[in-house]
């Protein structure tokens, strides 16, 4: 008896310092980490995955990279962010590339009204931006990465999210990046990170729908996804077809590296790309035509677009003047036309957007005219 009670005495402690050593070792050393398998030779027009928070899984100080992308010769990536919990501020995104080995500075071309641009280090150096749009507990935000050509020594790539619950789109940051015809490439990566919680509690993300938008403009899928981390306790499990739950610390016992076969449809589920409304105007102290017109946050984002004036009701035969771009912010454009009477006639104006994904709108046409008192 007096050997038990002893060996209780010294096991005691010792059971405490595992316990606690437990705590602060069970996480891994890196991730978990999700990637799609047999993708890493395409060029890409456009990744995008979904990820989501569950409620029963969120902890302090967690990043939940959604879409982990290479772009011409450098790299970037992008996700939704939990800081503190209970705090005022509501939960953010992240986009972030990398600098090129050129040197030349990455620049903000546009950003949302709520986000902030600015510099980041510490893991190399490049340009980062967050927004802190307010994401949900158990609601999928779909992570999309666009990029296209500016002229002959910029590229230009844009993040935007699609809110699966709202089903609407919102673009929050583009950046001007220093390299000709930078095209995105490699398996796209996800990655679920403890950057700054010393208590290493255990924290889940989910994520699914992997997709990339070839420079052929066809749709690609995985047939698989691996999920792999460090040394330390994690956990992945299938989730639905075509996505992995993730789980850092707090698992036993350890996993190991695992495949995830997918099955998916030939294309994601998309709308048609879609004008709201147009309108358009004279202005007689500059002699142009303005045409403007908008795009609905429920339909795909306006990638580029083309305006036709004609001088016949139907729309046929050379336009008197053509205007095209490509802005995703761009919703109004002016023009001059050589000879233009409106007092003697009508002019007829054509608009038709291309969005993000690759799909044209049908025309959209309205009839500018002499406004008399």
């Amino acid at each position: 008896m007096k050997f038990n009670l002893k060996y209780l005495a010294l096991a005691l402690p010792m059971l405490a310092f595992t316990i606690n050593g437990n705590a602060q070792q069970s996480c891994p050393k890196w991730g978990p980490y999700v990637k799609t398998v047999g993708m890493g030779k395409i060029k890409a027009e456009l990744m995008m995955a979904d990820v989501m928070f569950p409620s029963k899984g969120i902890a302090p100080f967690t990043y939940a990279c959604s879409v982990q992308f290479g772009i011409g010769k450098s790299g970037g990536y992008c996700g939704i962010q939990q800081a503190e919990l209970n705090q005022p501020r509501p939960g953010n995104n992240i986009f972030s590339v990398w600098d090129f080995p050129n040197k030349v500075q990455i620049r903000a071309q546009y950003k949302d009204p709520i986000t902030f641009v600015g510099g980041f280090g510490g893991e190399g150096t490049g340009l980062h931006s967050h927004a802190d749009f307010g994401w949900k507990p158990d609601h999928w935000y779909t992570n999309i990465v666009k990029r296209w050509t500016s002229n002959d020594s910029t590229t230009f790539v844009g993040y935007w999210i699609y809110d699966n619950t709202e089903k609407t789109y919102r673009h929050y940051v583009t950046f001007a990046i220093p390299e000709k015809e930078a095209m995105l490439h490699g398996d796209i990566g996800s990655f679920l990170e403890n950057f700054a919680d010393e208590q290493k509690r255990s924290r889940t993300a989910v994520y699914k729908s992997y997709w990339m938008l070839t420079a052929q403009n066809k749709w690609a899928h995985p047939d698989s996804l691996v999920a792999e981390a460090g040394d330390g306790s994690w956990k992945a499990e299938k989730f639905g077809d075509d996505g992995v739950r993730v789980t850092s610390c707090g698992t036993s016992p350890w996993q190991k590296k695992t495949f995830y076969p997918t099955r998916q449809k030939d294309r994601p589920d998309l709308i048609p790309a879609s004008v709201y409304d147009m309108a358009s105007y004279y202005d007689h102290s500059q002699k142009k035509i303005f045409v403007n017109w908008s795009v609905l946050p429920t339909a795909t984002p306006q990638l580029s677009y083309t305006v036709n004036i004609y001088d016949n009701s139907a729309y046929t035969g050379k336009p008197l003047a053509t205007i095209t771009g490509t802005d995703p912010e761009q919703y109004s454009v002016g023009t001059t036309v050589a000879g233009m009477n409106l007092k003697k006639q009508n002019y007829y104006i054509g608009l038709q957007i291309t969005d993000i994904f690759g799909q044209q709108s049908e025309v959209k046409k309205t009839v500018l005219e002499e406004k008399t008192p």
